[in-house]
């Protein structure tokens, strides 16, 4: 089976509270993967470690066959992220904020434009690619949101 994700053991602990458990999972390529549980489960703990926000005080986590403890460059490459809160920056236009993410994730420039044009017409921003995002809706900025984090492929 062609895993995406390999989790072995992970575990967190701060000082003396244990935060995540000696958690083993996959999440095969394609597949959809989400975390549920009550508040203090170690949801976010997990999520962290896996965007290697945190290093994880035990255990392996393998993302598309590199082991984030020895390898986490081409793995930082390849994701993108969505977090609870929104990252877009509302002085910005919709078309902006995607330029400003192409270049942090090093997109090529030959390939900028054209992604960002993909993006907002799939995510129905295109018609407003030139409004500061401070006059979107929430839904309208969650979707650009999502267009960031994808912007890289």
């Amino acid at each position: 089976m062609d895993n995406a994700i390999e989790v072995y053991d992970l575990t967190k602990y701060y000082g003396d509270l244990l935060a995540v458990d000696h958690i083993s999972f996959e999440v095969h390529r394609g597949e959809v993967f989400g975390f549920l549980g009550p508040n203090g489960a170690g949801k976010t703990t997990t999520q962290r470690m896996l965007t290697t926000l945190l290093e994880p005080t035990e255990g392996r986590i393998i993302i598309n066959g590199h082991d984030l403890a020895r390898d986490p460059y081409p793995v930082k490459c390849q994701m993108g992220l969505v977090p609870e809160e929104s990252n877009v920056y509302t002085e910005l236009t919709a078309w902006d904020n995607l330029m400003f993410t192409a270049r942090l994730y090093r997109v090529p420039r030959s390939e900028r434009t054209a992604r960002a044009r993909e993006l907002l017409e799939i995510f129905g921003l295109w018609e407003k690619r030139n409004v500061k995002v401070e006059n979107f809706s929430k839904g309208m900025r969650r979707r650009l949101s999502i267009a960031m984090a994808i912007i890289h492929r």
